[in-house]
């Protein structure tokens, strides 16, 4: 046979071929690309899609611990944690929020509430950040959290939420010892490996802050299934929180109780310790203020607080820089013995004045016309200025600092709560950097009564003095008596030696005089049939005595017009004598008279310890 088709039909044939091949591998390519994509997503990928999807159904939730309790140790209650019940909307699921607010008011007779206020809250909370869920009022009352039961039905975009809030019961009483609570910072959410929440409340003063990460606990969780809408379907794992131990004070609120009644709003402090352990029997500052307000478990101004000019959150105990004055003298004494430069028969005679040279400035003391022949028994009972002037002479500033240092002055000494000062402890470096001028005998001077550039902390006066009850040995001051079961543990932070040990003896023997002798400078609290104290008085001065043409008399008189011009009155003791079981410290900001003042506060509180009344 013979092909009969032409050439082009011959070539349009070939063309159909190649147009089908081409088109049939095109689908062939789709159908592989296709199928390897099914099974992608079906096989190799099928874990990532599957982890994602649980992450939308599954929720890991921590759980967080009631705050451990804070007790005394006889076991009773200092702090407490309260349910309050707060009341949320989900402004999301509502239609007519004025109609709801308007029965919300009616319903559970929310007086103090009116639909102006709520209005408001509303507008303030949906600004927050996640604001689906709305706060619309704290802390109901038990009748209104009854009615709300009864009607919840009615309002479905209303929930109740229990939590729990801070109460320190008898609140302004250890309100400088237990502090208080606030929202967590910003600095404590990163710098944490404790996962805070956004609204988790953290010690921010006092015990509170000093032991947060045992009162916080150890968290624990839960995992559960939720479903499209965010309700929970079921719960997969939960493990508890660890045990929160509580923590027990060493404070005694009998003398907790009288102390802050003696200073009665005035401002001031008073520290009583344990001189054989460093165990803090009593600590208040005042002004203080009710920490349950700043807990958010009572009502009260928060602005007030921290706008009053008085200073009421200012731990005076543990803060406060005073001038030591004349309580200072016995630890000079020692010096002066442990350096051989004055002996217990070491008189010289007080004219009212100290100069340095003749023609010189006169120091003068606060007994016009002097105390005529003075040991160094005399000097302390009777509180000569001028004795202990003409000492500092001999000695060096920073013979001085050294001395003081072993004592604790100067220096923090690690209470466990927060907020301690250290004080000033001048020397010549000190000055320096922080005046800009060289040290002067004068400053010498004026630091041999416990004036000018000195300052302490009634801490650490207190427990200067406890090292003198107990014979050298500086406790670590602390308020922690145990955590459980677990008691915390009395450590020394120095010990000092004396060349001679019978100077521990004379000191003591010569405190006991400013009380027990006619001349002492607290006579008025000698009692021949009460308990054994020793201490010294001392009158912080504010202001000194410089112009010579007038009187010490007509000075004082002339300055002291005004209240906040007024010394400080200081008094630390320690008694029973022998054998020590409490020190004290009083210091009345503006208070003048020490021994009418000061005094007589310490005395009642070493009398009510060792007498154990109502304990």
């Amino acid at each position: 046979m013979f092909d009969l088709s032409t050439k082009e039909e011959k070539y349009g044939k070939k063309s159909f071929k190649k147009r089908s091949f081409f088109l049939l591998s095109l689908l062939l390519l789709f159908a592989f690309i296709s199928l390897f994509q099914i099974l992608k997503l079906t096989v190799l990928d099928n874990n990532i899609y599957v982890t994602e999807s649980d992450k939308n159904r599954i929720i890991f939730s921590p759980i967080f611990p009631a705050r451990g309790l804070v007790k005394l140790s006889d076991g009773q209650l200092i702090t407490e944690n309260v349910v309050s019940n707060d009341l949320f909307l989900a402004v999301n699921q509502v239609n007519n929020v004025n109609k709801l607010l308007e029965d919300l008011i009616i319903s559970l007779n929310l007086k103090n509430e009116t639909l102006l206020a709520l209005k408001k809250k509303l507008e303030t909370e949906s600004k927050k950040i996640n604001s689906s869920s709305i706060l619309l009022m704290k802390n109901l009352s038990s009748e209104q959290v009854a009615k709300y039961l009864l009607n919840s039905e009615r309002w479905p975009s209303v929930s109740l939420k229990p939590r729990l809030q801070r109460y320190v019961l008898d609140g302004p009483l250890f309100s400088h010892t237990i502090g208080y609570l606030g929202r967590v910072s910003s600095n404590e959410l990163d710098g944490s490996k404790f996962k805070y929440k956004i609204d988790s409340w953290t010690g921010k003063s006092g015990v509170e802050k000093a032991y947060e990460k045992s009162l916080r606990g150890s968290l624990g969780h839960k995992i559960v299934e939720v479903d499209a809408y965010g309700k929970e379907i079921r719960e997969l794992e939960r493990l508890k929180p660890g045990k929160v131990p509580d923590i027990y004070l060493s404070l005694n609120k009998p003398l907790q109780e009288l102390a802050r009644r003696k200073l009665a709003g005035r401002k001031g402090a008073i520290v009583a310790i344990d001189p054989n352990n460093g165990l803090i029997k009593a600590l208040v500052s005042s002004p203080d203020f009710n920490p349950n307000i700043l807990n958010q478990s009572e009502e009260g101004e928060f602005e007030d607080l921290i706008n009053n000019q008085e200073s009421p959150f200012f731990n005076r105990a543990i803060s406060g820089n005073y001038p030591p004055a004349s309580t200072l003298k016995p630890f000079l004494a020692l010096l002066g013995l442990q350096e051989k430069l004055i002996d217990w028969d070491t008189v010289i005679e007080d004219k009212g004045f100290f100069q340095i040279k003749e023609g010189g400035r006169r120091y003068r003391g606060w007994k016009e016309e002097g105390h005529g022949s003075v040991n160094l028994k005399k000097a302390i009972t009777e509180s000569s200025d001028v004795f202990f002037y003409q000492l500092a002479t001999k000695m060096s500033v920073e013979m001085i600092h050294s001395f003081l240092n072993l004592f604790g002055f100067g220096k923090l000494l690690g209470i466990d709560i927060s907020g301690e000062e250290e004080a000033t402890l001048p020397n010549r470096q000190w000055k320096l950097g922080k005046v800009g001028e060289e040290w002067f005998i004068g400053d010498t001077v004026n630091l041999g009564i416990g004036q000018g550039y000195i300052s302490s902390t009634p801490l650490q006066l207190v427990i200067a003095f406890s090292a003198l009850a107990n014979r050298g040995k500086l406790y670590k001051p602390r308020i922690v008596e145990k955590i459980d079961n677990k008691p915390t543990k009395a450590e020394i932070l120095s010990e000092i030696k004396l060349l001679d040990n019978n100077n521990w003896e004379k000191i003591e023997h010569t405190l006991l005089s400013v009380i027990e002798s006619w001349n002492g400078t607290a006579h008025n609290l000698y009692d021949k049939n009460s308990i054994r104290i020793a201490g010294k008085t001392g009158t912080a001065q504010l202001r000194s005595l410089s112009g010579e043409a007038m009187s010490v008399k007509e000075e004082y008189s002339d300055i002291r017009t005004e209240e906040k011009e007024r010394d400080h009155a200081l008094f630390v003791g320690y008694g029973p004598v022998p054998n020590a079981t409490l020190a004290v410290v009083v210091i009345i900001e503006n208070g003048e008279s020490a021994s009418k003042v000061s005094a007589p506060i310490a005395k009642e509180l070493i009398n009510l310890y060792t007498n154990k009344r109502n304990f």
